[in-house]
Parts: structure tokens; sequence; C-alpha cells
């Protein structure tokens, strides 16, 4: 509980820094609040297990893992979401590059037209 504790008063400190942005400091505010009611939960769940042959702190490291790869996962999810953004991005301004490129292109041909058309008059 120390932990989840611990958790949510950092997660506030940073996201009143501006470090974390409000939509991870509120999952991350979620997590310290499941941890405050699972903590009891688990250690609960924990002697129910060991009459299985777990320990209870293999059965708390088994959840935990768990818990680090879901973060993971969405940690990969958000990463894919702004890598996508990104390319998109580069290809629309490779277009409007192009695009103005282009239009830089019939400027010069047309200036380029107005002065031949000066010199032989």
């Amino acid at each position: 509980m120390a932990g989840a504790a611990a958790l949510a008063v950092s997660t506030t400190v940073l996201v009143r820094r501006r470090l974390l942005s409000i939509r991870y400091g509120l999952g991350w505010l979620a997590v310290s609040l499941v941890g405050f009611v699972g903590a009891p939960l688990l250690s609960v769940f924990a002697s129910l297990v060991e009459s299985s042959g777990f320990t209870a702190t293999g059965f708390s490291l088994g959840v935990f893992i768990i818990f680090l790869g879901l973060v993971c996962l969405q940690l990969s999810i958000s990463l894919s979401g702004l890598h996508s953004a990104v390319q998109d991005l580069a290809e629309y301004g490779a277009l409007v590059e192009a695009r103005v490129g282009a239009l830089e292109a019939e400027r010069d041909e047309a200036k380029a037209g107005e002065r031949r058309q000066e010199s032989v008059s």
C-alpha cells in the first residue's frame, strides 16, 4: 500500500509539473487506486495459493510481471499510434514540398517566358 501511495503522490507531482500528460496521469492514478484496493486482496489470494505449492512472494511477483507486461503492451500501442502520426505528417510534408516545388518551377518558367518575349520585342 505504501508503494501505491508513493505512486499516487509522484504521479500528481509529475502531472502538476507537466512532465506527464493528464491522460497517462489518470491511468497511473487508477493503477495506484488498484494498488490500494488490491494489496489486501493480493495477500488473501497469496495465502490461498500457498496451499497449491506457490509462495506468497512468487505469486505476488507473477502478478507484478503480468502487470508490467500489460503496461508494456499499452505503451507499445501508444508508440505505434505516434509512429503512424509522424509517418502521416512526413508524407504530407513531402507532398506539400513537391507541390511548392512544382508551383515555383511554373512561376520561374513563366518569368523566363516573359523575359524571352521582352527581349524579342
